[in-house]
């Protein structure tokens, strides 16, 4: 058992507390810039940008580091999960540079099945997948304290299927963390990524996702709080980006 295997098992005692926890996560990333992956602040080196693609809002943890590192002009964030792209929705009602999408971007389009896993009725948004033993997986094998398989069941939404590159943008930033569906959502954006090459957050990527983007010039590196490094150690984030663009955010981690 881990701290944070406990802490799952606790939350399903005590439901309230997640909304509550997130609120308090991003009043602190939106003022102090705590409580966020150390790699939004590497790519702060492209503070001002156009437009930001956040692949996977959750609770709206990467839109608030965004905002809080990069500033960009526009930030549109997609989120399948009708429950929290409602509240994304309701957040952000009054923002005008944050758009919510609720739809999942994959290789085509279409429909498709979201499943959400809940164990004891306490929803965990942040493992639902369109895969449906994807869902399951984390909460089985171990990463929840005192696991009981009677008490899990999945949640099944039908929820709209788009590709990237179907919405014609033009994004200097992407965020993508999708629960293992990262190649499909690379594969439906591979005209955006010839077309702007956008420096990405990527958790983690697997061999084809490093080999598609390679095709583009793009290759990952890691951050953390002691600054860039050669290989992941702890981090499951990789941040791919052109030889320029890694040379900006180096330049950048060094003044910042």
């Amino acid at each position: 058992m881990t701290p944070k295997t406990f802490m799952r098992w606790a939350q399903t005692l005590f439901p309230f507390t997640r909304p509550l926890k997130f609120r308090v996560s991003n009043l602190l990333t939106r003022h102090l810039g705590l409580r966020m992956d150390a790699d939004f602040r590497a790519i702060g080196a492209f503070r001002g940008s156009g437009l930001a693609i956040d692949i996977g809002g959750n609770w709206g943890q990467s839109i608030e580091a965004i905002k809080r590192c990069c500033g960009p002009q526009r930030i549109l964030s997609f989120e399948p999960n009708p429950n929290l792209s409602r509240h994304l929705g309701r957040v952000y009602a009054a923002d005008s540079t944050v758009e919510i999408q609720p739809c999942a971007l994959s290789d085509q389009s279409g429909t498709i099945d979201l499943y959400i896993p809940h164990y004891r009725g306490f929803a965990f948004d942040g493992l639902a997948s369109i895969d449906e033993e994807e869902a399951r997986f984390l909460l089985e094998n171990g990463g929840l304290a005192f696991f009981d398989p009677r008490h899990l069941s999945l949640e099944r939404n039908s929820v709209p299927l788009r590709t990237l590159d179907s919405f014609n943008l033009d994004p200097a930033i992407v965020k993508i963390d999708v629960q293992g569906h990262e190649e499909q959502v690379i594969r439906g954006a591979m005209e955006t990524y010839e077309r702007c090459r956008p420096v990405s957050i990527i958790e983690a990527p697997g061999p084809e996702v490093v080999k598609l983007l390679a095709g583009f010039g793009m290759k990952p590196v890691f951050f953390d709080d002691a600054g860039f490094r050669p290989d992941r150690g702890s981090n499951a984030n990789a941040i791919f980006g052109t030889s320029e663009q890694i040379r900006a955010m180096i330049a950048h981690h060094k003044t910042a």
